[in-house]
């Protein structure tokens, strides 16, 4: 196996149990079996685990918001773009046997026994996702799609919440039916 083909590997392999397990859970070993290549060799590219998380966040958030973005600038309603980013969290969850969440929630919950440069990379992405929610709530409202109570700026943050929230619950339930009730209920609260 080719050196990138390797990192990359450990990669996918570290992120796909990250959004399982949880990043405490998650072990250096699991990569190793899971990769079917030693200890040592994950070492080799990530000599410590801060390392590969480091690399998995620079690799998740951009690759995100790429899709957030292009949902964003395309042409459709606000009501559309809003679906279609919640469907990004469903496509999260739907994928596997209905166990991921998304990496950065994940590591989010776990952030108190991580380093600080990990919580500046979550925060940035949780604080990302509000502002572009926030641009698409005033999108929503300005064309009359959207009515609500409240400064928007809060309804981004509580919709950004819903939706990492709800991504553990419906985890719980293993059933993506649990997610799908819950944004439509918050279509709900939000439409005109």
């Amino acid at each position: 196996m080719k050196t990138t083909d390797t990192r990359l590997k450990i990669l996918d392999t570290a992120q796909e149990l990250i959004q399982k397990l949880g990043v405490n859970a998650m072990s250096y070993a699991d990569i190793s079996t899971a990769v079917g290549i030693r200890k040592a060799s994950i070492h080799y590219h990530f000599p410590s685990k801060e390392d590969l998380l480091v690399s998995l966040l620079e690799r998740y958030t951009p690759s995100f918001f790429r899709l957030v973005d292009s949902i964003l600038e395309s042409s459709e309603s606000a009501e559309i773009k809003l679906r279609r980013y919640c469907g990004l969290f469903e496509a999260t969850l739907s994928s596997g046997e209905q166990d991921k969440v998304c990496l950065c929630g994940m590591i989010g919950a776990e952030v108190k026994t991580l380093s600080s440069s990990l919580t500046k990379q979550i925060t940035h992405f949780f604080q990302e996702n509000e502002i572009r929610l926030t641009k698409l709530l005033t999108q929503g409202k300005d064309e009359g799609v959207f009515s609500f109570s409240g400064e928007t700026e809060a309804m981004a943050k509580l919709i950004f919440s819903l939706l990492e929230g709800e991504l553990l619950i419906a985890r719980v339930h293993g059933d993506v039916t649990h997610f799908k009730v819950v944004v439509e209920q918050l279509f709900q609260l939000v439409k005109a």
